[in-house]
């Protein structure tokens, strides 16, 4: 799958809070792609969450919501 219509939306030094939020944008049924800086089994030090361009306004709103709780 190519990654050419997907773009980054938010990048977290918290390997957490980014799984948190990307739960929360998967349970509202958008696709997401995580891109790690490192292949390690040790946290990583920053995490992009990439989602198709269509769908940028509805995953930041989410994310938005998610981040203010």
């Amino acid at each position: 799958m190519s990654l050419d219509n997907y773009v980054t939306i938010r990048t977290y030094h918290d390997h957490i809070l980014a799984d948190i939020i990307m739960a929360a944008l998967h349970d509202a049924g958008i696709h997401i792609f995580r891109m790690d800086d490192s292949l390690t089994v040790l946290p990583h030090e920053m995490v992009e969450i990439k989602v198709h361009e269509s769908d940028v306004e509805a995953a930041l709103e989410i994310i938005e919501y998610q981040e203010g709780l």
